[in-house]
């Protein structure tokens, strides 16, 4: 695998880039989830919890609480609102078209998928990074993927695994 990083957060003119493009309107946020794979470059498939030697781009596992972090309480530069409906509905919407199913996600209301995340805005943040990137993020209280408790009081259950793939095409 091969990771390239050509914008530098830690210098203003790059962070200004990534910024921009992140608060355009309508802008989606969401990971591309770079897979897992082991030091030797073999993928790491159907294992849970992930192997402390995986190796990930830190967004795959960080993206949302970073975006919580850094772009609502930190700067202040998006409404913790817009945020949400950025990281939720929006993607949806960018993919149902092609996977029907995503018709179901994204939102709260009665006959979608009960996948919901509760956690604290003061504490919110990613802790992934490129040389420890499976290190869960902070501030996420309780998470339901499928109706069922992924974390629960701040806890990672390993033992839960009610997420189902989604995929192209009719449902």
């Amino acid at each position: 695998m091969v990771i390239i990083h050509y914008l530098d957060e830690a210098n203003p003119d790059d962070w200004a880039v990534v910024q921009r493009a992140l608060l355009l309107e309508d802008t989606a946020i969401a990971s591309d989830a770079v897979p897992f794979t082991l030091p030797n470059g073999d993928l790491v498939e159907d294992t849970w919890p992930l192997p402390p030697e995986a190796i990930s781009h830190p967004r795959s596992t960080g993206t949302f609480a970073r975006v919580l972090g850094t772009l609502v309480r930190d700067l202040n530069v998006i409404s913790l609102l817009e945020a949400v409906g950025r990281c939720t509905l929006i993607p949806a919407r960018v993919l149902e078209n092609v996977a029907p199913a995503m018709r179901r996600k994204g939102r709260v209301q009665a006959g979608v998928d009960a996948d919901l995340v509760v956690f604290d805005p003061e504490r919110i943040a990613d802790q992934s990074t490129y040389v420890e990137p499976t290190h869960g993020s902070v501030g996420v209280e309780h998470l339901l993927v499928n109706g069922e408790f992924v974390v629960r009081d701040g806890l990672l259950l390993t033992s839960a695994m009610p997420g189902k793939p989604i995929r192209g095409g009719a449902e």
